[in-house]
């Protein structure tokens, strides 16, 4: 027998706040994107699904390798957004254990509610379409999710803190700038 001459390679861990910032960001880009960019906005979603960090939440006692192990591979997710079947695209990056809810306005605009175990409340968002929607509000549940014990205290005094949280200046910690990030990204609606 030969040994493999391919050795798969893993891709730079991040922490959990790295992650959840990841998760705010890409929920924002999904809430503004146009129906050009749908595609890349669910591949990068399946990628940091995947590298979700290894971690169990302490509030929550989950586990999120548990909760995402159903992601389908990447060649799957190439072949439907190819086929331009991007809502089942959505669909399949939602865990088995997920709750949701999918409405649309009288004047086009798509909502999505998705309620993951662990959460007392479930997270809505808005899209130009019913999978920007659905993405935003499951990377919404996520990043609540695997919020770190304390994160809500971390948040307040932030908020209510001297430094500013805008971008242009990073409060002491960059993992207080991660839980205020993610709590309202600009441009979305989250409830």
């Amino acid at each position: 027998m030969t040994q493999r001459t391919n050795t798969p390679t893993k891709a730079l861990t991040m922490t959990i706040s790295e992650w959840r910032l990841r998760l705010a960001e890409l929920c924002r880009d999904c809430v503004l994107s146009d129906s050009d960019d749908e595609g890349d906005c669910l591949r990068l979603a399946h990628a940091l699904m995947m590298q979700a960090p290894e971690s169990r939440s302490d509030v929550t006692g989950l586990d999120l390798s548990v909760i995402l192990s159903h992601l389908p591979p990447v060649a799957r997710i190439e072949c439907l957004i190819e086929q331009g079947a991007l809502d089942s695209v959505a669909l399949a990056l939602l865990p088995e254990e997920a709750s949701y809810l999918m409405s649309r306005s009288i004047d086009g605009a798509w909502l999505a509610s998705v309620f993951l175990p662990g959460m007392e409340e479930d997270m809505t968002s808005e899209g130009s379409s019913l999978a920007m929607a659905l993405t935003s509000a499951l990377l919404a549940s996520l990043a609540h999710v695997a919020q770190p014990a304390g994160a809500s205290a971390v948040q307040s005094a932030t908020i209510t803190g001297t430094a500013r949280c805008d971008g242009d200046v990073w409060p002491q910690g960059g993992d207080a700038y991660a839980e205020s990030i993610w709590q309202r990204p600009a441009g979305t609606l989250l409830n």
